[in-house]
């Protein structure tokens, strides 16, 4: 029987170190989980950054190819086109008749016949949703849930546009899979709304253009950001951030810029 050698036995891992690894393959299956949840989010995002890069490329290209570009004098022949006078029919394009209504319809301003949002940053044309107000908070809630199943929800405490005090939107950056509403994603974009943006409301047949003063982050419980101010015309934009989590609140506050 031979002696037993010590060095034949295979040092054992540090502790420290199966907890690292413990907690990365923790995170990797968590990162999995979570961006299959809100894959939907997500590829918006991915979506909009691919567009700004391929965006940003082409102008690249464009300034280049024309630093590039020799200046090319072309002399001008001035040639004497004669026209001849078309006869005066009721056709006629410069008839007065003609011409006012053309005018008029030109001038015209057609808005949507419901409620709605438009943020030209990031392209979102949505419908804006009213819910009934109720004194019991769970079920004011399930009220506002259930509205944003429809669009961007209008808190309760809002007051009208165009009325001094605070227009409060809140809508999803992110939710469920599985839910039924095709608006569950419908903020996860507002991040990229920058100060001095401007957001279009219609509002039973005007329109209200308000340009973004200030951003920042809150917690759930900063219930200041519903005050109504008697004395400005502001918006309130809100929703859920980070993406796919409820752990804070992005607030985008503008005021009114001009009303049709």
């Amino acid at each position: 029987m031979s002696d037993f050698e010590f060095k034949d036995l295979e040092k054992r891992r540090p502790l420290w170190k199966d907890i690292g690894y413990f907690l990365g393959f923790t995170l990797f299956i968590y990162g999995i989980v979570h961006v299959g949840l809100n894959s939907s989010a997500y590829s918006e995002i991915a979506g909009f950054k691919y567009g700004q890069l391929k965006a940003s490329v082409l102008e690249i290209s464009e300034d280049v190819l024309t630093a590039a570009k020799p200046e090319v004098v072309v002399e001008e022949k001035l040639e004497k086109v004669e026209k001849k006078e078309a006869p005066k029919t009721f056709r006629q394009k410069n008839l007065k008749p003609r011409n006012q209504a053309a005018q008029v319809f030109k001038d015209m301003k057609i808005y949507p016949s419901d409620n709605r949002l438009y943020i030209p940053r990031i392209n979102k044309n949505v419908p804006l949703i009213t819910v009934p107000q109720h004194q019991n908070w769970n079920q004011l809630e399930k009220n506002i849930q259930s509205g944003l199943q429809e669009g961007v929800v209008v808190h309760p405490i809002s007051h009208a546009p165009g009325n001094f005090g605070n227009f409060f939107l809140t809508g999803h950056s992110s939710y469920y899979a599985w839910d039924d509403g095709r608006f569950k994603d419908v903020f996860a974009l507002l991040h990229e709304v920058k100060v001095g943006d401007s957001v279009e409301v219609y509002w039973e047949g005007k329109k209200y253009v308000y340009k973004i003063k200030a951003e920042e982050v809150v917690s759930p419980t900063a219930v200041e950001v519903l005050n109504q101010p008697k004395d400005k015309f502001l918006i309130t934009l809100m929703t859920c951030t980070p993406v796919g989590t409820n752990k804070n609140r992005l607030i985008l506050t503008g005021e009114l810029k001009s009303q049709e």
